[in-house]
């Protein structure tokens, strides 16, 4: 069957594949309602995922007899790393030892769809489909079972022409963001396909301009690494729920409800984040789904109510985003931000970062040529996680941000750094308290009572021993390291870095 078939594309009927569904937004929103040639489509699209490279090539104008100049397309980054079909410059002739093609390359894609009904593997409907090997959509996941990913279909699979177009046209729809030649980072989000909608046209398209240099994708922070981004664009997009420069109200109002912000009931939202390493095409090595947005933008408005309320910054926003970013260190001619990433894989997924806290603190900032302590308000923010997330009792936490303060000016003073190294190295509670034992006859300090009592499966005030361990040498080696002398107004503005 040829092409001209006639497609209709609307926001009443879902595939539950975000890829899909984010082109049918993307068709729904460019488009005129009513039934389209498939033809006109692919016209339509090619116009919006080729571009003018800027280059110009020579081709042999056969009419007139003689070479002409044109103007190169090519597929737009970073779509040209997915499809590689050259554009059909007809035929070639050689002169004077040359070969150059008799027209401009023209690229086409053609949906050939077959004569036979059948069913297609994305939506389900019966009627006549195109082998998806034909066309190159990058992330296609079957909808009912999210880890049979297969990039570029290379299983194949039978597409009805909505899905093959919505396809094509999800290009168009996706956040990216380039770290040089060492990744590139993928975004869709995935709801309702009316909130979908509202998203793409009153959100992330505005934003979209502020995607800045190597990508369109909002970041506060981004790195080579897959979480540390994901958290960097979320970060953003937060931003911009309660006041917005960029937003008019209707897509501040659409976001902060997206985001349950509002007292209506928040739809479903998915973020699915795609990381790999660009070349001459891209080959992925990770694929997220964060479903938890909502809870985390409830989280970070926490983060904001502790930083305003302790007068640690008047641009609490900015403020968080300094705590997360500093987790980085210098190396060669770049930065590694391996820590920034455990981090935020830790806090989008829930999970424990002090660990990854206590490495940065004791591997990189403690080593430094003149060590630093953490940024202000890192511990205010990290205090707040670890009550709302990892249910934390706010006064215990207070006994060890008390004791670890005392125990690292008193290692200051007394100069036995390698104390808060053998207290973070402690593997089991008996050398956590022989540490303990130490620093009361070493430090001359006194242990508070609290931290005394194990009870039963190695628990201290009902906190696992090895996590009161990593928070109590983080509090004690940053308390060293302000010590040290960071008072000077030099050095503090260090510490704000």
């Amino acid at each position: 069957m040829p092409s001209t078939a006639t497609v209709r594309f609307g926001l009443d009927r879902a595939t539950g594949n975000f890829w899909i569904d984010t082109g049918l937004v993307i068709l729904a929103q460019g488009l005129e309602d009513g039934e389209h040639e498939a033809d006109a489509v692919i016209e339509w699209l090619l116009a919006r995922v080729t571009q003018k490279t800027g280059n110009t090539g020579l081709y042999y104008d056969p009419r007139e007899g003689r070479l002409r100049e044109y103007e190169k397309t090519n597929w737009a980054y970073p779509i040209n790393l997915f499809i590689k079909v050259a554009g059909d410059a007809g035929k070639k002739v050689t002169i004077d030892g040359q070969t150059y093609p008799t027209r401009p390359p023209a690229f086409q894609l053609k949906l050939d769809l077959s004569k036979r009904p059948a069913s297609c593997d994305i939506c389900g409907e019966q009627g006549p489909v195109t082998d998806a090997k034909m066309w190159m959509f990058p992330f296609l996941v079957d909808p009912g079972k999210f880890g049979n990913f297969y990039p570029g279909l290379r299983r194949g699979a039978k597409m009805c022409a909505r899905c093959a177009l919505a396809g094509l046209a999800a290009y168009l729809g996706w956040l990216w963001k380039a770290q040089g030649q060492d990744a590139l980072h993928f975004f869709i989000f995935h709801s309702e396909l009316d909130e979908m909608e509202r998203l793409h046209r009153q959100v992330l398209g505005p934003l979209r301009s502020q995607g800045g240099k190597g990508g369109n994708a909002p970041v506060a922070f981004s790195g080579p690494y897959i979480h540390e981004t994901v958290l960097g664009l979320l970060l953003q997009l937060f931003s911009h729920a309660r006041s917005s420069d960029v937003l008019d109200e209707e897509g501040r109002a659409a976001l902060a409800r997206l985001l349950g912000a509002t007292a209506a009931a928040p739809p479903p939202v998915t973020l699915y984040a795609v990381s790999g390493r660009p070349g001459q095409a891209f080959s992925m090595t990770a694929l997220r789904e964060f479903s938890r947005l909502q809870d985390l933008f409830r989280l970070y408005e926490r983060w904001l109510g502790v930083i305003s309320e302790r007068g640690i910054d008047k641009d609490a926003h900015a403020r968080v985003v300094r705590v997360f970013a500093q987790f980085q260190a210098p190396q060669g001619k770049s930065w590694e931000s391996l820590w920034r990433d455990r981090i935020a894989w830790a806090v989008l997924s829930f999970d424990d970062p002090f660990p990854f806290i206590e490495q940065f603190l004791y591997e990189v900032r403690a080593r430094e040529e003149s060590p630093r302590p953490l940024a202000r308000g890192t511990l205010e923010v990290f205090e707040q996680y670890a009550q709302e997330v990892m249910g934390m009792d706010e006064q215990f936490q207070r006994t060890l941000a008390g004791f670890g303060h005392s125990l690292g000016i008193a290692a200051q003073e007394h100069n036995e750094m390698g104390l808060l190294y053998e207290l973070r190295n402690a593997k089991n509670p008996e050398a956590f308290y022989r540490v303990l034992n130490d620093a009361q006859f070493r430090l001359e300090a006194t242990v508070p009572e609290a931290l005394l009592r194990i009870e039963r499966g190695e628990r201290i005030a009902g906190v696992p021993w090895v996590r009161v361990k990593t928070i109590l040498a983080i509090y004690a080696m940053n308390a060293f390291l302000r010590k040290g002398g960071y008072q000077s107004g030099q050095s503090q503005a260090r510490e704000e870095d």
